[in-house]
């Protein structure tokens, strides 16, 4: 399971934020992607991985791929209260993903919400591949 080592940053928008995150390889963007939607929620590191969720993905592009996964990241937070703590990808290709998602339910005295995420958008979105390097752009609408 990989930790939370930031190579991701919150982009302040007008009713939205966005994050940018930065990997080596399509799988680290996407961890760094969900990192990054784990900290517009909570700014709590103290997140315990007691309980797992295996997802499964497909998707049009990787456009689409990044949206479904913060998409369902965000329904495992709002439907069963879950915070990831850690995230193993076991399968990143450009129109599937296959993940493990650690974490626990949220805690209100340990986890405060710092927002309210509403959706995952397509405004801005961009996911590129160049010399070697990830990079993504999405904005959360709150």
């Amino acid at each position: 399971m990989a930790r939370a080592v930031n190579h991701y940053r919150l982009l302040e928008h007008t009713a939205d934020i966005g994050i940018e995150a930065e990997a080596e390889s399509f799988a680290q963007l996407l961890e760094q992607a969900a990192f990054g939607l784990r900290a517009v929620i909570t700014e709590a590191t103290d997140i315990q991985p007691r309980q797992e969720v295996v997802l499964e993905l497909g998707a049009a592009d990787r456009e689409e791929l990044l949206v479904a996964w913060l998409g369902e990241l965000l329904y495992l937070f709002e439907s069963r209260h879950l915070l990831p703590a850690a995230f193993a990808i076991e399968q990143a290709e450009a129109t599937r993903l296959r993940a493990r998602v650690r974490g626990e339910p949220l805690d209100p005295r340990r986890h405060p919400v710092e927002r309210e995420v509403k959706a995952v958008t397509y405004h801005r979105i961009l996911v590129e591949e160049a010399q070697g390097s990830w990079r993504a752009r999405v904005y959360l609408d709150l």
